[in-house]
């Protein structure tokens, strides 16, 4: 029977242990989240390098120009030249908008990450506390139900 007892309270150790650093890395990331959401906030052209790699990756911004320059030189050839019609250069940087939501997503995504192992991490750390306050609260309603 000691053998087992010295088992449980190591692997209790251990748990808390395991719990304690877990919630120490759900806060460092949580904090981090909320450091890079306010960076995005105070600098929003650092959004910029992010757009540039998802135009650069797929190709976006310039299938949409060369869609819209396409569709300009239709419409100039069919009527006469007009002023307001704009250049294929003016296009929309759709790539741009694409970044910001991704860029909000991952960092909401990132911060329930976070939030979540902030939340196990204190249950690990806290699991015996927990245990014996309903061991606690089962031993009180038994004495109750033998009173009555």
């Amino acid at each position: 029977m000691p053998n087992t007892s010295k088992t449980t309270d190591f692997l209790s150790i251990l748990v808390r242990i395991l719990g304690l650093i877990m919630l120490i890395v759900g806060l460092f990331v949580g904090i981090k989240v909320i450091f890079a959401a306010w960076e995005l906030y105070d600098e929003p052209q650092r959004i910029e390098r992010f757009a540039d790699a998802i135009d650069h990756g797929s190709n976006l911004d310039s299938t949409i120009s060369s869609f819209t320059a396409s569709k300009l030189n239709v419409e100039a050839t069919d009527a006469t030249p007009r002023s307001d019609i704009p250049k294929a250069n003016d296009s929309l940087r759709v790539s741009y908008f694409l970044a910001w939501f991704l860029a909000v997503l991952l960092l909401m995504i990132i911060g329930g990450l976070a939030m979540s192992a902030i939340k196990t991490g204190g249950q690990l750390a806290l699991y015996d506390l927990e245990v014996k306050r309903f061991a606690r609260q089962l031993l009180e309603e038994a004495r109750k139900t033998e009173d009555n």
